[in-house]
């Protein structure tokens, strides 16, 4: 683990890449990769993503609530908005159920390439480097549309709130 900083708490924002779990000794850490590089904290990637909701202003109950009524309640592996920056949703998607041990949580926003491998997928971060997989392209593909349009969602969704709050009241 050269160059890796092992930190006890870690909060996603825009400069968070992927998360994914990584056994350390016998409990269940997180690798995350970011914008400075990379770190091993020491919780679970679903702690991570709850709690990171809960410290920037949401809960993550509330971010599946917004999913599920845009996806519907039957869809599952639901992209979540983290958080919005400067108006833009920070959305990331899990690669299994989220509840899942072996589920990896990777930003929209990170993603610069995707590529078929065999039976994996290869994308290809915002930091030049390429991370291979374990999913099926075309799951990886369809939660990546999926993420992309709850993205798109969030973004509206704020414009109309924004564009309410513009209007001027009505003196009766």
């Amino acid at each position: 683990m050269d160059n890796v900083n092992v930190v006890n708490s870690y909060h996603i924002s825009f400069n968070t890449y992927l998360i994914e779990p990584m056994q350390h000794g016998k409990k269940l850490y997180s690798r995350v990769y970011d914008k400075n590089g990379e770190y091993l904290v020491e919780r679970k990637p679903l702690y991570i993503v709850r709690n990171s909701c809960n410290v920037l202003g949401s809960n993550y109950n509330n971010a599946r609530t917004l999913a599920k009524h845009f996806f519907g309640k039957e869809k599952h592996k639901l992209p979540i908005v983290v958080s919005h920056d400067y108006g833009i949703p920070n959305v990331f998607f899990p690669l299994l159920s989220p509840a899942s041990p072996n589920n990896v949580w990777i930003g929209l926003h990170a993603i610069i390439n995707i590529r078929r491998l065999q039976d994996f997928t290869e994308v290809t971060l915002k930091n030049g480097k390429e991370y291979i997989l374990q999913i099926n392209y075309a799951s990886f593909c369809a939660q990546y549309v999926c993420a992309t349009m709850l993205q798109k969602y969030a973004a509206n969704q704020r414009i109309v709130i924004q564009n309410e709050l513009n209007q001027p009241l009505d003196e009766d």
